[in-house]
């Protein structure tokens, strides 16, 4: 509007940009009015109002790149089209209280088809998702943390206690690209489909899982589940990369008596690097762990490392710091209470708010980072839980229960939310008529903002987490992964679902349970998704991008693996028989030498990947 070619009047009144006409450079020649008056009121006019600049463009400048340029990784709030305020993109709006959640999806409640923009989970092609079973016999643990890292590799734990190490590739089909490198030439927002932006990468996954020869199985030190004390186990994976960018650190309950155990874990290699268990951290055992990044591992600059917030049965929680080029710490920087020795369900924490949380069965207690001073403490809120408890209550003696919900789920929001799953039971005296679990939706000053209602035959979820920017949450449960708006206009509205079968709803659902899930290569700009399922299976879902991605970051992984192996091999013939000319006989003999050794550095440095040894 200032320097391109709409700065003349002319170009400005088709435009309907127009202002008033003295504004505009050369519109009038003052030297030419001959009322003395005039002429004096038109140059105090242009002096004190100002006048546009000359015009330095005469023709229209190239067009920006699309924002759905299809070179472009987008975020996930990009996907789901959370800043649409339109809300064009949401599944269900409103929720009464006495239909369940399975119902209103099973009939015609989502918006028009027609209109209805493309999601990336709900509408993905099947060559977009692998699923990976356990391999017989079973039955098999259920992967209750999964973490992926590097550019290939993805780590998981399952409630036993025991490492699964997994590898993936992406193998694209390549087609011609129709979109030129110049903006001009790039079309706009409205030319591209939904189906183009989400779902042009066209290609299958290659996975498997990694079985490494070892010697003693990789597991946590104290399994509680192995030893039948209790029915979960506390356990996180740092999203940070330690010593070189090459370990994950894993935290868990060292004892069952409040021990905090860490581990350096190479998902490489599938070897425990490094371990070590600080005993007595807490008076009883550890029921929850959090970790965030901080530091340059999370965009902000400093060390990089990682806090970690541990909750207790004792009704303590403790703030840790690991930094990547220090060593481990041996007692926490902080201890807080707040619960009055009441046992901690869960714990959050958030680096960039400052802020962490611990929540108990009828209190949630907010703590500042810096000092452990307790920001405020609440009580669990009147949701839908609530509502439905008091719809269906028929019995005039029955008496309704809120509190919050028994499990590790809650989730801190970079936008100053939290998310809470809060458990409503309707009793008559000691009898348990029905338990109902919902979502709740709360500011950081405790202010009830909304809530979502789980299905009524569903557990409560067990796990939440937020995406980069803190527009969305996502909860695994019993049927798969629901994705919730965090909004004060629609609040926890489900913006996309992933389910793990078609049957999973009703009594179906129960069988398929997602316990994690864990976006890469980063979270902001993902182009992977990984769950960890039950019966130790392990699903792969494909985002917007990964084909471009995968050819810039996994193109030479099996090339160079390939090369390094017979790198060696070809070493030991030319040091051993010299130039080509007159090898004859030489060669004999060694092919039982060169054989060994290629298969050493394959099983030593593949792990099984390429290669795998027969017994006997």
């Amino acid at each position: 509007l200032s320097f391109a070619r709409a700065v003349s009047h002319l170009y400005c009144s088709f435009e309907s940009t127009v202002f008033f006409y003295l504004t505009y450079y050369g519109s009038v020649d003052v030297a030419s009015i001959e009322d003395e008056g005039l002429r004096k009121a038109t140059e105090l006019q242009i002096a004190h109002f100002g006048q546009c600049p000359m015009q330095l463009f005469y023709r229209r400048h190239a067009s920006r790149k699309s924002r759905s340029n299809r070179r472009r990784r987008q975020t996930l709030s990009e996907y789901l089209r959370l800043y649409d305020m339109k809300t064009g993109s949401l599944l269900i709006h409103t929720l009464p209280p006495h239909i369940s959640m399975t119902k209103m999806l099973s009939k015609t409640t989502v918006v028009d088809n027609a209109n209805k923009p493309l999601l990336p989970f709900t509408d993905a092609p099947l060559s977009y998702w692998v699923h990976l079973g356990a391999p017989p016999p079973g039955p098999h643990a259920p992967l209750i943390s999964i973490r992926l890292a590097l550019a290939d590799r993805c780590m998981a734990i399952d409630s036993n206690g025991i490492f699964h190490f997994f590898r993936w590739a992406w193998k694209p089909e390549f087609i011609e690209e129709d979109l030129s490198d110049d903006g001009a030439d790039s079309p706009d927002d409205s030319s591209l489909s939904g189906a183009l932006d989400l779902f042009c990468d066209k290609g299958c996954f290659v996975a498997q899982r990694e079985l490494f020869s070892f010697r003693n199985i990789p597991r946590l030190p104290y399994s509680p589940v192995a030893t039948g004390d209790f029915s979960y186990i506390s356990v996180s994976v740092s999203k940070t990369l330690f010593a070189n960018r090459s370990l994950l650190l894993v935290l868990s309950d060292g004892d069952g008596k409040g021990g905090l155990a860490m581990q350096l874990v190479d998902p490489a290699k599938g070897l425990i690097k490094g371990e070590v268990i600080v005993p007595s951290a807490h008076a009883d055992r550890i029921t929850s762990i959090d970790m965030d990044p901080i530091g340059t591992a999370s965009g902000q600059g400093g060390v990089g490392g990682e806090l970690a917030f541990v909750g207790s049965a004792d009704g303590t929680a403790t703030l840790w710091r690991f930094i990547s080029s220090h060593y481990w710490p041996l007692r926490p920087r902080v201890r807080m209470g707040g619960h009055l020795g009441a046992t901690i369900y869960s714990v959050a924490i958030s680096s960039s708010l400052g802020v962490c949380a611990s929540v108990s069965a009828y209190r949630c207690c907010l703590f500042d980072v810096g000092n452990g001073a307790m920001i405020r403490n609440f009580s669990p809120p009147i949701g839908a839980g609530n509502n439905y408890a008091a719809a269906i209550m028929k019995d005039n003696d029955a008496v309704i229960q809120i509190s919050f919900a028994d499990t590790p789920a809650i989730c801190l929001s970079t936008l100053g939310f939290l998310v809470v799953a809060c458990c409503t039971e309707l009793r008559r005296g000691d009898e348990l008529l029905k338990e109902i679990f919902s979502l709740e939706l709360l500011t950081l000053e405790g202010v009830h903002i909304g809530s979502s209602l789980l299905d009524t035959h569903k557990s409560p979820p067990k796990k939440i987490f937020s995406n980069a920017d803190g527009r969305a949450v996502f909860v695994c449960g019993e049927g798969g992964m629901s994705i919730h708006l965090v909004s004060t206009l629609h609040p926890l509205a489900i913006v996309d679902q992933w389910r793990l079968g078609e049957g999973a709803t009703d009594d179906n659902s129960s069988k398929h349970v997602m316990h994690d899930l864990d976006f890469g290569p980063t979270l902001s700009r993902p182009v992977l998704a990984a769950a960890g399922c039950s019966e130790g299976a392990l699903r792969l879902h494909a985002l917007q991008g990964i084909g471009k991605w995968s050819n810039e970051n996994q193109r030479n992984t099996v090339s160079s693996a390939v090369g390094n192996v017979l790198a060696l091999p070809a070493q030991t013939v030319k040091n051993a028989l010299g130039g080509v000319a007159g090898m004859g006989s030489r060669f004999v003999g060694f092919g039982k030498e060169i054989g060994k050794e290629a298969f050493s550095v394959v099983r030593d440095r593949e792990g099984g990947f390429f290669f795998r040894k027969n017994k006997g």
